[in-house]
């Protein structure tokens, strides 16, 4: 038994389907790779633990790690907004939420995250940031400003820089966001070796 498989037999999913959705997605080639197991724990963790309500997802995939979000909220009588602008993978989050029993706590924007942002009001307790990674710098200062004083921002594959397997270009976004980050006196930040690298950021003011 390996280090991640280790770990993986730990994990108890929030919900069957959560479960059907990892198998079903594994391997497929015409979607981008959901969060990791351990990853998706983390962020249901995390929300049980703040008692989050509002819950904004920038980068939906297949809707994997919404329905670790919308478990979470579920738990907590809360709301995820998801954005995503990939219209047929769209389809397939709408299809996935229904069927995860989870329309009531779980809300999807299609279109580009740079312009939905725009027509979202503050103080939401968690973000997850896992949109295309030239968005993580971009998306910095409009991410900040949306969250609440005392709320936290979560960045996905934010260790791509030091991963020789990762395309240069995304390495080099992602280590733009990080500096902007730990230089961001608003925010406490660190970055933990979950997956590919998540980069967890508490807004102090």
């Amino acid at each position: 038994m390996d280090y991640f498989d280790y770990l993986r037999s730990f994990i108890i999913r929030d919900s069957d389907y959560i479960e059907k959705l990892e198998i079903s997605s594994h391997g497929r080639d015409d979607i981008q790779p959901s969060i990791e197991p351990e990853l998706g724990k983390f962020l249901g963790l995390l929300i049980r633990l703040t008692n989050a309500k509002k819950v904004l997802e920038i980068g939906s995939g297949v809707g994997y790690s919404t329905l670790w979000l919308g478990e979470g909220v579920k738990a907590t009588g809360g709301r995820v907004v998801t954005i995503d602008n990939h219209e047929r993978t769209h389809k397939e989050v709408s299809i996935n939420i229904a069927n995860a029993g989870l329309d009531e706590w779980v809300e999807k924007k299609l279109g580009n995250a740079e312009d939905l942002i725009g027509t979202l009001s503050g103080n939401w307790d968690i973000v997850f940031q896992d949109s295309g990674k030239y968005l993580y710098p971009m998306l910095h200062e409009k991410i900040v400003n949306l969250t609440r004083v005392g709320g936290l921002i979560i960045a996905d594959d934010t260790m791509f820089k030091v991963n020789p397997d990762v395309r240069k270009g995304l390495g080099d976004h992602v280590d733009k966001y990080n500096k902007m980050v730990f230089a961001d006196t608003r925010l406490y930040s660190t970055i933990l070796s979950v997956g590919h690298g998540i980069t967890v950021s508490l807004k102090r003011f």
